[in-house]
């Protein structure tokens, strides 16, 4: 497997879930994928137009960076997508910028990604 492109969750924080952490607080399961890379980035697309509030800032055909912006206050949640082939995952990592803990948002939210990738 290639290196996963992201950094773990810092650990003093609880604003922050991924697939490669290992604590029990910041680790969410990542998604097995059966299909090639370039339908798996469609998929992601598609998810991501279901939220508000989003932009994606870098991509690669491994790799995707969007930002999530706050309705009112405009703080901003980076999510990032990382297609393991080897390994038939995609992984994810969702951070605040700002804060401690986030009211689980980031759970949350890559909880509906799941289930909206899931759906197409």
């Amino acid at each position: 497997m290639d290196k996963v492109p992201f950094n773990h969750c810092p650990s003093n924080k609880k604003n922050c879930v991924s697939t490669i952490d290992l604590t029990s607080y910041h680790r969410i399961s990542p998604i097995p994928i059966d299909e090639d890379p370039k339908r798996v980035k469609e998929k992601i697309h598609v998810a991501l137009a279901h939220f508000d509030q989003t932009e994606v800032k870098e991509e690669t055909p491994k790799y995707l960076h969007a930002v999530f912006s706050t309705k009112f206050l405009k703080f901003k949640d980076d999510v990032e997508f990382y297609i393991d082939e080897y390994n038939h995952l995609l992984h994810i990592r969702s951070a605040s910028r700002l804060g401690y803990y986030d009211f689980k948002a980031n759970r949350k939210r890559i909880d509906r990604f799941k289930h909206l990738f899931h759906s197409l």
